[in-house]
């Protein structure tokens, strides 16, 4: 009996038990998303809207479960539309929008936004820096999966966008044209006086 019993404690010693890394737990799949924004503005003036385009490209091989697209918008950005997410942050240079989705396995989802810049004394209570005569419109996008404040992908439109030349409301080429009249008139002005003295003399005369 006492044979059999050391015998069978043998037997198990010697077997293969489970080994280690089956009980490890498995790393979560790596995340690997691309973001890019652009607008397709090439000039700007107070009211002008810039209108984005958000591609996300999930080049994994699985699928990303409650991703979160933000875009923060330029600083001196008045009015904020996201179809299909939603507008955070009422002051300028505060508004941001947001996205949640899920990113299918290699798939490419693009978002839409709209911002409608301010004029330029924006520019001062926004802190933001632009070289004379420009506006500057920066836009900023990240990707993040989960919970995390860590963003998996980010990306950036960074535009110095000439402002549009003001016009007169009657359409005159505002204080430039009026330069201009006045230096012509100054030029001019003696001269069609002392023809109009000339021409009352000779019908005088006549």
């Amino acid at each position: 009996m006492r044979t059999a019993v050391v015998c069978t404690l043998l037997c198990a010693a010697t077997l293969p038990g489970p080994s280690a890394a089956a009980y490890a737990p498995k790393a979560p799949p790596a995340v690997s998303v691309t973001v890019a924004v652009t607008d397709g503005a090439d000039d700007s003036e107070s009211g002008k809207r810039l209108d984005y385009r958000i591609t996300v490209h999930n080049l994994g091989a699985s699928e990303v479960h409650g991703a979160r697209i933000e875009q923060r918008m330029p600083a001196t950005t008045t009015s904020v539309t996201a179809p299909g997410g939603t507008v955070e942050g009422r002051r300028v240079g505060e508004q941001k929008a947001i996205w949640r989705a899920d990113l299918p396995a290699h798939d490419i989802q693009v978002f839409t936004a709209r911002a409608v810049l301010g004029g330029r004394t924006d520019l001062a209570v926004s802190g933001a820096s632009a070289a004379p005569g420009t506006r500057r419109a920066a836009a900023t996008v990240c990707v993040y999966v989960g919970d995390s404040y860590a963003p998996t992908a980010c990306s950036g439109d960074l535009d110095d966008l000439p402002d549009a030349a003001p016009e007169s409301a009657g359409g005159g080429g505002g204080w430039a044209g009026w330069a201009v009249a006045a230096v012509a008139l100054a030029l001019l002005g003696p001269g069609v006086v002392r023809a109009v003295r000339r021409r009352r003399r000779v019908a005088r005369a006549s």
